[in-house]
């Protein structure tokens, strides 16, 4: 198993090296390189992933998936609405029903007894979605002019490179 380590700063510039063999019976290190491209290239992907284009992108994404939740919590409350109506109306039909006539009484009863079950399935259905509604992101502005002074900060002689 190859394990690369960051060994320090000589000269301020960094070092990886594997010192696996070194770990395990005390052996020679079988690679060692200097890791400014390597340092390079991870700050060319780290800021590609965090700068404001990408925030933009990010932002616009989670705008998409809040509005697709609320479509959903909408359609959702549309059947709920309707639920609650055929479970009234089917209670209305077995209160007019004349008691004596006990099997139009009973199935009716039943059609009540499936309307409320069918209420309380979409009532479900809402408070789960509702409880899974994700964390709201931080404001999209912020989180671009922070990532607009990202490279300045990560340029800066004062930042330190050390693990």
């Amino acid at each position: 198993k190859l394990t690369l380590r960051y060994s320090g700063m000589e000269n301020h510039i960094p070092r990886y090296s594997c010192s696996r063999a070194w770990m395990d019976n005390g052996g020679a290190h079988c690679i060692a390189f200097g890791g400014l491209r390597v340092d390079d290239a991870i700050e060319e992907a780290l800021l590609g992933v965090v700068g404001p284009g990408a925030v933009v992108a990010a932002s616009a994404a989670a705008q998409g998936a809040r509005e697709r939740r609320d479509q959903v919590r909408d359609a959702l409350s549309r059947d709920l609405e309707a639920a609650r109506y055929a479970a009234d109306r089917a209670f209305r039909q077995y209160d007019a029903a004349d008691p004596a006539n006990r099997l139009v009484a009973s199935e009716l009863e039943a059609r009540w007894n499936r309307a409320l079950a069918h209420a309380a399935e979409v009532e479900a259905k809402i408070t789960m979605h509702d409880a899974a509604m994700p964390a709201p992101l931080a404001d999209p502005a912020s989180l671009g002019v922070l990532a607009s002074k990202l490279k300045t900060v990560w340029d800066a002689p004062t930042t330190d490179a050390s693990p």
